[in-house]
Order: structure tokens, then C-alpha cells, then sequence
């Protein structure tokens, strides 16, 4: 598959970084910190799909950060820039932490053997919900906006309608337009430009 981002490693993190600094929302220094400090830029953006391999979170990050900004200009949304930034790097900050490693025997497709295969695994530690952990997280840090946090909370489109309302993500996409932006992106970076590692 096609990969969009173009930067990988410590090029990748001084472009985030960059980016987020540009915002000037006060603590976004402690959100840069964070990141820097955990695993972010090192952790998978999934186990088993798209970006299952180290650094995968950080370059997904990028990635639909740069496909909302590219739908914010084409399609005259008017999403303001530091929006942008801090929905598209941020929207899966929820995956810091989360990750372990494992072993799991796995059949070599080659010699037909089993062999002990590293893994990521799920440890979540703090279960609330996708989109609602890293508005959570990140409530604790910066201040968000109530767009910011409509578009973290429902990246996952219909995937992510927790709670008793069958009609929540289209109620939220009423509401908050980009919410659709962002949720496209992210689903456009997950399944047409981003690698999975078979195990």
C-alpha cells in the first residue's frame, strides 16, 4: 500500500512537535512533553491492523492530520488551523500506554513450523471508551475546544456510539460538521494508506 507520510523516526517527531508548537495553546508544552516521554512516537496504531509496527501511531497521527488539512482547504470547511492540528496529531492519544508486547506461536507460511512471533497486545488501563479517553487525557492538559473535542470523541464514526443513542455519531456530525472531516480522514489513513504487518 501507498504510505502518505514521507517522515519517519526523529524527523516525524520534530514535525509534530513543530506543528503543535505553532497552535500556542497554553500546555501544549505538557502534551509535547508527554508524548516525547511515553511511547507515542514508538508504540503500533493497532495490534493486528493498520500500523501495526513500531512508530505506527505517530505516522497515523500524521497522516490524518494531513488528510484533514488537506479536506479543511479543498473543501472550504473552515475548521481553523490550530483545530486541525490538535484533532488530526492528538485524536488517538488514547493509544499512549497502551500497547505491550508478547509472544504468540504463529505457523511460518514458508516452512509450515511453528515459531514463537513477538506481538503488540492490548493493556488498557483505563477503559472509558476511544474517543472519549483521549478527550479526557487531553482535557487534562490543554483546554479544548468544543469542536475539538466533538471531532477527538467521534473519529470513529458509528464505531464509536457508545451510550444509548443509536443516531449519536449523525447527531454529532449535525452538530459539528467536521466531525465527518475528521472521521473520513482517519478511516482513508487506516485502510488506504497505511501498512499492515502480517503475523
Amino acid at each position: 500500500m501507498i504510505q502518505l507520510h514521507l517522515l519517519t523516526g526523529k524527523s516525524l517527531q520534530n514535525k509534530i512537535e513543530g506543528l503543535l508548537r505553532s497552535t500556542k495553546r497554553p500546555g501544549i508544552e505538557r502534551v509535547i512533553s508527554f508524548l516525547a516521554d511515553r511511547d507515542f512516537y514508538t508504540a503500533p496504531a493497532s495490534t493486528r491492523f493498520h500500523g501495526n509496527h513500531k512508530g505506527g501511531l505517530a505516522e497515523h497521527s500524521y497522516n490524518v492530520y494531513l488528510l484533514l488539512n488537506k479536506k479543511n482547504i479543498d473543501y472550504e470547511l473552515k475548521i481553523p488551523q490550530n483545530s486541525v492540528i490538535i484533532s488530526g496529531l492528538l485524536h488517538d492519544i488514547c493509544k499512549v500506554g497502551f500497547y505491550t508486547t508478547g509472544i504468540k506461536n504463529i505457523k511460518n507460511k514458508d516452512t509450515g513450523k511453528w515459531e514463537q512471533t513477538q506481538i503488540y497486545q492490548i493493556n488498557d488501563k483505563l477503559i472509558m471508551g476511544h474517543g472519549a479517553k483521549s478527550v479526557y487525557m487531553l482535557q487534562n492538559m490543554i483546554r479544548l475546544s468544543v469542536q475539538e473535542a466533538m471531532m477527538i470523541r467521534w473519529h470513529m464514526g458509528p464505531f464509536a456510539n457508545e451510550g444509548d443513542n443509536p443516531y449519536g455519531f449523525n447527531d454529532a456530525c449535525q452538530q459539528v460538521p467536521a466531525v465527518c472531516a475528521i472521521y473520513t480522514s482517519d478511516m482513508e489513513a487506516s485502510n488506504l494508506f497505511e501498512t499492515v504487518d502480517k503475523v
